[in-house]
């Protein structure tokens, strides 16, 4: 099934556009300007099509978040409603039961509201892959290099990052699913299954639930295996 998710012009709230600087009692206040986008996403999943119909709806649609020519799906009303979080739960821990798993990695911090009750699901241990200066143990890390390339866009910016994992959290053989809520540029998902790889487990899928598909992440990940449960679907198609 194909279902729609727009901006506030359909019932979703659209993209909050600059600020204005407005005083009260000697005290600086800000209000954001709100203005309606245009932006329609469709989206495919295989959930099945009532439980599909209810979490796009409450997917929020920003355009040009968080920079222009991206579009942004905001999932805090999905896991803001018990009954569209617990479809989203379900169906991972129905695609992961049998793939023969050993742990489930999240990639701090959103991807930690997915991995852990996922983990939970299929009675597994859960992993954090945090930043870097926030385990009090003996950690194993990976850097990260970012290379990030709007649509549109002739140039890259680049930056650096790092993902750590306590000591003895994952061991070698071990079959790991690392979760996020998005897939961006890839690079974080890549240093992941890189991590994985480095204590000589194996990444066995990245799963999220959106992608920012003008950041081109699959590219990133070629050779590993990724799932997006909301694909935003192709109206050429």
């Amino acid at each position: 099934p194909v279902y729609t998710s727009a901006t506030e012009g359909q019932g979703v709230q659209g993209l909050l556009h600059g600020t204005r600087e407005r005083r009260t009692g000697g005290c600086a206040c800000f209000e954001r300007e709100r203005r309606m986008g245009e932006v329609t996403v469709e989206f495919k999943s295989d959930l099945p099509e009532e439980q599909h119909e209810l979490v796009v709806r409450r997917v929020q649609v920003v355009p040009n978040f968080p920079k222009s020519g991206l579009v942004f799906k905001d999932l805090s009303h999905v896991i803001g409603d018990p009954k569209s979080f617990r479809y989203v739960i379900d169906l991972f821990v129905n695609r992961y039961r049998d793939m023969g798993i050993t742990a489930v990695a999240g990639i701090e911090s959103r991807g930690f509201i997915f991995a852990s009750p996922v983990a939970l699901g299929l009675k597994l241990p859960f992993v954090p892959f945090r930043k870097p200066g926030k385990l009090p143990c003996e950690s194993v890390g990976i850097d990260i290099n970012l290379e990030v390339k709007r649509a549109g866009a002739s140039s890259s910016s680049f930056g650096k990052d790092r993902l750590e994992t306590h000591e003895g959290g994952i061991n070698q053989g071990d079959k790991i699913l690392i979760m996020d809520d998005m897939l961006g540029s890839g690079a974080t998902l890549k240093g992941a299954c890189e991590l994985c790889e480095k204590f000589g487990a194996v990444p066995v899928e990245c799963a999220v639930i959106t992608e920012l598909r003008g950041m081109k992440g699959r590219k990133m990940l070629e050779g590993y295996s990724v799932y997006v449960l909301l694909q935003e679907h192709d109206k050429k198609q």
